[in-house]
């Protein structure tokens, strides 16, 4: 069973309602959003989900921003974390899926992607943090890696990063200027930190299921979703 909307709710449909687990995809996904409103929501529903649905395994989306300087300080990134400590301490099975910059077919949120698309096409200017770096994973992918990870009972009741690899933003930037062919108009700041994910999990899966985190693959999903082809 799936709870919620929107691009990660859509990519895990495919969920039966009758296997014993249900994906939480129904919360905050703006990470700039400051409203207690907003947060309080979020956690009513998955106390009240978590009630209904005891006994399964609960999946949780959770955000690698927990160990990026830049954010973690965030209200966001706190909600986040209290959200996971509430499922953790349920006393049912859960797992918590650290997604990073998820990148898929319905990619109007605010995020970085859909930032640049819009702000390049659009011939904006914008400033870039040159020493700032993200975690891309196109959702279909997170979709594989966590199917395995739910069918499998030893990682359950665990925190696990669906990252693998990280790129400088003024990568995704370059990227993007070839997909939309237009030279972006940005400000270089010598601002922002790489931080570095533990991502074991994910690491021992990716040759098994055919996942490619070579230097290309940032480039590769980016023209997937933002492409002319797209």
């Amino acid at each position: 069973m799936v709870i919620g909307g929107g691009m990660m709710a859509t990519a895990f449909s495919g969920f039966a309602p009758d296997n014993g687990v249900v994906v939480f995809a129904s919360g905050v996904s703006d990470s700039s959003e400051i409203r207690e409103a907003a947060f309080d929501r979020e956690r009513a529903l998955l106390q009240r989900t978590r009630m209904e649905s005891a006994g399964k395994l609960m999946v949780y989306f959770g955000t690698c921003s927990v160990a990026d300087p830049d954010k973690r300080d965030t209200p966001y990134v706190r909600h986040k974390i209290a959200m996971e400590r509430l499922l953790q301490e349920s006393g049912d099975p859960w797992m918590v899926l650290r997604v990073p910059l998820a990148i898929g077919p319905m990619h109007r949120s605010r995020t970085l992607a859909q930032f640049l698309y819009e702000q390049i096409s659009n011939e904006r200017p914008f400033e870039v943090w040159t020493g700032a770096t993200r975690y891309p994973i196109d959702v279909a992918d997170a979709v594989r890696i966590a199917s395995l990870f739910i069918g499998q009972q030893s990682f359950w009741n665990r925190h696990i990063n669906l990252a693998l690899r990280a790129y400088p933003v003024l990568d995704f930037v370059r990227s993007m200027e070839r997909i939309v062919g237009k030279q972006a108009r940005c400000e270089l700041i010598p601002k922002g930190e790489h931080y570095s994910l533990l991502c074991p999990e994910v690491a021992a899966v990716a040759s098994r299921i055919g996942l490619d985190f070579s230097e290309q693959y940032l480039d590769k999903v980016l023209r997937k979703y933002f492409g002319l082809e797209a």
